[in-house]
């Protein structure tokens, strides 16, 4: 069962009345189906297969684990032209599906891209549930430079590749198992927990990156002992809860 939400959205309350409109979460997910282009997702793969990248991402610890290898914003010309096209064309289609009617608060302009996480997910690998905007959710904005909005998840092989590997929604109750150049677009908050259930055979190639308002300058030399503070508590933080 999806949890439901009430809310007053002008322009479809007078398209199809008060009293009937009911936001439903799962309505966010949106699934858009061989959206990049498969010679990209070849690309990928090779270079994850073949090339010495540096194996690292943040964030992680605890929730994912040894049997995944992770690549935190490799150099592959593939991963800039997927996040290209999907911020030129993938928001808009995305704010379209969820009936976003306001799409200035969508719009190019507003948002910063992130960098990619590229990961290989081997046997036995999963990622336990979490959400993508944990930080931004703990802390007040007035310290926190950068705050996630949109997750969006790529997929590079076929899902008859590897066997388990499904990604679940726990407060949806959905489960999406995309394939070769599928993209999955949905809220970075704490409504959207989901996880990668476990690899039991065969190899799951897939990235993600966000869309996020703020800056992504840490925390350093320079900088207020108010800030500094803030960068302590945020690291006490990704300790006890991940």
């Amino acid at each position: 069962m999806s949890l439901k939400i009430s809310r007053n959205i002008d322009p479809i309350e007078n398209e199809i009345g008060e009293d009937k409109f009911v936001l439903d979460l799962s309505d966010h997910i949106i699934l858009l189906k061989s959206f990049i282009d498969p010679d990209d997702c070849k690309e990928i793969i090779s270079c994850l297969d073949n090339k010495d990248l540096d194996k690292s991402a943040p964030y992680t610890k605890g929730l994912l684990n040894d049997e995944a290898d992770s690549f935190f914003d490799p150099n592959i010309d593939a991963v800039e032209r997927v996040k290209q096209k999907v911020f030129t064309e993938g928001l808009k289609l995305y704010a379209e599906k969820i009936r976003a009617f306001n799409w200035s608060y969508y719009g190019e302009d507003k948002f910063h891209v992130s960098e990619m996480v590229v990961r290989k997910y081997h046997q036995k690998s999963e990622f336990k549930y979490h959400y993508d905007d944990i930080i931004g959710e703990i802390f007040p904005h007035w310290f926190m430079r950068r705050k996630n909005v949109i997750t969006c998840n790529v997929y590079f092989n076929d899902e008859r590749d590897y066997q388990g590997g499904d990604l679940h929604f726990a407060s949806t109750n959905n489960t999406f198992r995309p394939s070769t150049g599928d993209i999955l677009l949905f809220p970075s908050n704490w409504m959207f927990y989901h996880k990668v259930k476990e690899i039991t055979s065969g190899v799951r190639y897939s990235g993600t990156f966000w869309f996020y308002y703020g800056s992504d300058k840490r925390v350093g030399k320079g900088q207020s002992h108010q800030e500094k503070f803030a960068n302590l508590l945020i690291q006490f933080a990704i300790t006890v809860q991940l």
